[in-house]
């Protein structure tokens, strides 16, 4: 089903929710939205995916700007079930492409770090000096890939 098809036969309800949902950044969400708004025969998740990347583009004009900045994440870091005990920098992909993402590390084996920010396409300086910034303020250290970007599939099995 290509997009245009599946956005003509979600309810105009549906088709709002999902728009509310594009605007905040929300796509997974706005992805599950979509597969249970009834349409029949039901989409096939990769339609689903295809139709909130358009939505993305066309509303790409009205999309909420990432909090970024150092007050806000450093409000995000507080908000966090404990500490932080140190905050890392990480390439990662996704549906759209590489995105950096900075994330918080807390003690325990809790496993992943918790997300605070993420940069697509963008110049690796911005992120860096935001995450040293945030770093210092907190007063924990920054962990982080090399300068030479994402790290291709390939090599991260050797």
């Amino acid at each position: 089903m290509t997009p245009h098809e599946l956005w003509t036969a979600l309810p105009q309800e549906a088709r709002e929710r999902v728009d509310a949902l594009v605007v905040r950044r929300r796509r997974l969400t706005a992805t599950e939205e979509v597969l249970k708004a009834g349409v029949v025969p039901r989409p096939a998740l990769h339609d689903c995916f295809r139709l909130v990347a358009v939505r993305t583009e066309i509303l790409a004009d009205r999309l909420v700007p990432p909090p970024r900045d150092v007050d806000t994440l450093a409000g995000k870091a507080a908000a966090l079930p404990g500490p932080p005990v140190a905050l890392e920098l990480e390439w990662d992909g996704d549906t759209q492409g590489w995105i950096l993402v900075l994330g918080a590390v807390l003690p325990g084996p809790s496993g992943r770090p918790h997300p605070l920010a993420q940069w697509r396409e963008t110049a690796w300086t911005e992120p860096l000096a935001t995450a040293r910034t945030l770093a210092d303020r907190l007063g924990v250290p920054l962990r982080g890939p090399g300068d030479d970007g994402p790290v291709p599939v390939d090599a991260r099995a050797e």
